[in-house]
C-alpha cells in the first residue's frame, strides 16, 4: 500500500526526544513517504539525522495553529493532487510512547474493510461539552476521502489560531462529525463507548485509563497519561 505520514513534532526546549527516534525508526517501513513536521527549531545537524534514515521531509514552521495548522502545511506541501495518488493520510502528533505493538495488522484490518473512510486509535466520549470524535493524535484517511472537495475543503480553511482551546473546540472535536455528515465513515481501533466511564472526570480512556489501553492493546500510550497518573507508573 502507498501511505503517506505526516508526523507532527513540538519541544519547548528545540529538542528531539528519544521517543519521537523511536517512533519513527519503527513506524518508517508502513510508509512510501514520511514528512517530518516541526513546530519547534531544531538543528541543522537533527534535520540531517532525520532525512538520513527516518524522514523524507522536513518541514519548520512557527507553533501557530498547532498540530491541525502545521497538518494543513504537509498537505500543501505535497499537493491535493499528489494526495490523491496515495492509499491513504496518515496523521500524527508526537504526544506518545509507542507503537508498542505492530501496527501493520492494524492497517491491513482497516485498508481492507470497504465500510471505512477514516480511522483513529481511541476516541473521546460524547459529553454535554463535546460530540463523539476520533481523537486527534492518530487518524488515518483512506484515498476515498483524498481526492474530494470535501477533504481539501475541510484542510484548506484551517485557520492558525493562537490559544489551543480554540483549536480544540473549532476542529479537534469537530472533524470526525463534520466527515460524517458529509457521508463518510469511520471506526475506532478502541472504541471506549463500549466501555464503563463511572468516576472518570472527562470520558478520555487515553489519559485517565492508561492500564485499559494497555490492556486493549492500544499502539500508542499518551506521554501525559504518565505524566498525570504518577501512582500507576510501575504498574504500567
Amino acid at each position: 500500500m502507498e501511505r503517506l505520514l505526516l508526523y507532527v513534532h513540538f519541544n519547548k526546549f528545540n529538542q528531539i526526544s528519544e521517543h519521537v527516534l523511536y517512533q519513527l525508526e519503527k513506524m518508517r517501513p508502513l510508509f512510501r513517504k514520511v514528512i517530518f513536521i516541526s513546530n519547534s527549531k531544531i538543528s541543522q545537524d537533527q534535520e540531517d539525522g532525520l532525512k538520513k534514515e527516518l524522514v523524507d521531509e522536513v518541514l519548520l514552521r512557527k507553533n501557530i495553529g498547532f498540530d491541525f495548522a502545521a497538518w494543513r502545511d504537509g498537505m500543501k506541501k505535497v499537493g491535493f493532487e499528489e494526495l490523491k495518488s496515495y492509499d491513504s493520510v496518515t496523521l500524527m502528533n508526537d504526544t506518545c510512547f509507542g507503537p508498542l505493538w505492530d501496527l501493520e495488522p492494524i492497517y491491513q484490518d482497516f485498508e481492507g474493510d470497504r465500510n471505512v473512510d477514516f480511522w483513529g486509535m481511541t476516541n473521546f466520549r460524547k459529553t454535554k461539552y463535546f460530540k463523539e470524535h476520533l481523537q486527534s493524535y492518530f487518524v488515518s484517511f483512506k484515498q476515498s476521502m483524498l481526492g474530494t472537495e470535501v477533504f481539501q475543503r475541510f484542510w484548506s480553511q484551517i485557520k492558525e489560531f493562537t490559544d489551543v482551546q480554540s483549536v480544540i473546540d473549532q476542529y479537534e472535536t469537530q472533524f470526525t462529525m463534520y466527515f460524517q455528515k458529509e457521508g463518510f465513515y469511520y471506526q475506532t481501533f478502541y472504541d471506549t463507548r463500549r466501555e464503563e466511564a463511572g468516576g472518570l472526570v472527562h470520558p478520555d480512556f487515553s489519559y485517565y485509563k492508561p492500564q485499559t489501553i494497555l490492556e486493549k492493546k492500544v499502539p500508542f500510550l499518551k506521554v501525559k497519561a504518565i505524566d498525570g497518573n504518577p501512582f500507576l507508573v510501575a504498574y504500567l
